[in-house]
């Protein structure tokens, strides 16, 4: 049996031959020759495994390399977005649009970048995509820890601020009234206030100091000292609203100068952007020649100019100062650093989460909010529940800062 296995002492030395004689002839058709059975086959197996997993091990190659760039472009990306949006900003009709999506999406690719790099990697680089979370989460999404609230050290004599876009009365005065209680505000701001629940709210606030000017009401539980509308700006094309009401309220911390704020809404902008519907858009060529370019810079021109006169009346103000109400500014807004950039988010300090509130549902922008300038901090802030209004109300706790 061992013998019939084993090739005669002559094979053994003429395969060196035969195996030379393969490599000048190629390997198309050498394999059916006349020579050593055993080194032929030897031979054919060899370089059939060699051709085969040649195109594979490109293929790995390649994707390996795209994984690399994919898992170092990825976050440089969302730090080029960030800084886009802060420093661009409503400047750009693109990144102004970008601004209000629902900044998750700029997740989605993440989950490709970690599977590409788990089967093709260097895994090595996934602790990198640890960092394109922590890059996403925090100052994309404006995620808050909550760590100043560690710091608060509630002292003296404080006010209790709700703000809240009814959008013409939706929640109705039962609706207004419940956020009222759940907060146990003493000083309630109220943005696109509508003249059928006005009132309603009266009688609700009786024995509170009430204001209407109107979309803006106040109800304050402090004494109004004072109050002042601005007179519209003048633009090129003609004149619009300030979009702001100041009070001047006697309350337990001094003189307090209130801006109820309601600037521009960015919708009409958007919904030019939009137009028939983006896959129409897109197709068309319309999104990408900017045909919505013109209409969204002079919607974002407006809202710059209404928010550049409440920051330059509350910045000239003696008082202790609070500016609230529906900004119409998400997080990373140049308008919102440019010209309220020194006050003081009542949410950065004393809030926890997203602090989303808007759309209210499902909310997944945070435009409503409480600045303080730095005569006062936050020492508590919370979202109110969603209502049939498209917003959702805060509420801040204020004391003063000295």
């Amino acid at each position: 049996m061992a013998g019939m296995l084993r090739e005669p002492t002559g094979g053994r030395r003429s395969s060196v031959a035969e195996t030379a004689a393969m490599h000048r002839h190629g390997t198309g058709g050498i394999c059916n020759q006349a020579i050593g059975p055993l080194t032929r086959v030897r031979y054919c197996f060899r370089m059939t495994v060699r051709v085969s997993s040649a195109p594979a091990g490109l293929l790995r190659r390649v994707l390996r390399l795209l994984a690399i760039i994919g898992a170092v472009t990825y976050p440089v990306a969302l730090v080029a977005i960030i800084l886009a949006f802060r420093y661009v900003g409503e400047r750009w009709w693109i990144t102004l649009a970008a601004m209000y999506l629902p900044r998750i999406g700029f997740a989605l690719p993440l989950p490709f970048v970690f599977v590409a790099l788990y089967v093709w990697g260097p895994r090595r680089l996934l602790a990198l995509q640890a960092l394109s979370v922590l890059i996403l989460v925090f100052p994309l999404m404006g995620f808050n820890p909550g760590l100043g609230r560690l710091f608060v050290r509630p002292s003296g004599p404080a006010i209790r601020v709700m703000t809240f876009n009814v959008a013409f009365g939706s929640p109705g005065v039962s609706g207004v009234l419940a956020q009222v209680r759940e907060f146990g505000a003493d000083l309630v701001l109220l943005q696109d206030e509508d003249a059928s629940i006005e009132a309603g709210l009266r009688k609700a606030f009786d024995g509170w100091n009430v204001r209407s000017d109107g979309e803006f009401v106040l109800a304050s539980r402090h004494p109004i000292r004072d109050v002042f509308v601005p007179p519209p700006l003048v633009y090129p094309q003609g004149a619009g609203g300030a979009h702001v009401v100041r009070y001047t309220l006697d309350t337990p911390l001094g003189l307090v100068d209130v801006f109820n704020v309601h600037p521009t809404s960015p919708r009409p902008g958007l919904e030019e952007v939009r137009g028939n519907g983006l896959r129409e858009e897109i197709v068309s060529g319309r999104l990408l020649a900017g045909k919505a370019s013109g209409a969204v810079e002079w919607n974002a021109f407006r809202r710059a100019r209404q928010v550049a006169g409440i920051a330059e009346r509350a910045n000239a103000s003696p008082n202790a100062v609070i500016v609230a109400g529906d900004t119409n500014l998400p997080g990373l807004s140049w308008i919102l650093g440019e010209h309220l950039g020194s006050y003081r988010d009542a949410f950065s300090q004393a809030g926890w989460g997203f602090g989303y509130t808007f759309p209210a549902k499902r909310p997944w922008m945070r435009i409503d909010r409480i600045l303080t300038n730095d005569r006062l901090k936050a020492l508590d802030f919370r979202v109110g529940d969603a209502t049939p209004s498209d917003h959702r109300g805060v509420f801040a706790v204020l004391a003063s800062n000295r």
